[in-house]
């Protein structure tokens, strides 16, 4: 087995570990946004993002390792047989995750449309910012269009 060989694949499990985190966080991103706990809910998104970039370096890391090889994916998987129920592996999850986060979008966005009192979850949630106690959040004016104000 090649050098480029054992990295593709400790790049490939790093890959599935943080699918396999994302799909945790998501069912639990999911409930969160079912019962309306938005401290919660915000606790996920933030850990999501996080592994969502955690992903993203591994993913690119792998794509410029083949690019040195002058490899794709498939052609790995061609070349080393032993890779090919790792990368189908992944894949199911990945498409597992690409439906969960397409769900939690919706559920998501309906939570976050159920809070009345938003700079109360702010300022719970981010006590360094300020708040006066007279702000609120306005549409823009028709004719103004200047976007939100607080």
């Amino acid at each position: 087995m090649r050098d480029g060989d054992t990295q593709l694949r400790a790049l490939l499990e790093v890959e599935r570990e943080h699918c396999a985190r994302l799909a945790l966080i998501l069912d639990a991103e999911r409930s969160a946004a079912a019962s309306y706990d938005h401290t919660a809910l915000l606790a996920c998104l933030k850990e999501r993002e996080g592994v969502q970039a955690e992903w993203h370096r591994a993913s690119t890391t792998r794509r410029k390792l083949l690019r040195l090889d002058g490899l794709t994916l498939d052609g790995a998987v061609a070349r080393d047989a032993e890779l090919t129920d790792l990368v189908r592996a992944i894949r199911a999850e990945a498409e597992v995750v690409r439906r969960a986060q397409h769900i939690n979008e919706g559920l998501v966005r309906a939570a976050l449309a159920q809070v009345t009192d938003l700079l109360t979850v702010i300022k719970r949630e981010l006590p360094e910012t300020q708040y006066d106690g007279r702000a609120s959040l306005r549409t823009p004016s028709p004719v103004a269009r200047a976007g939100w104000s607080a």
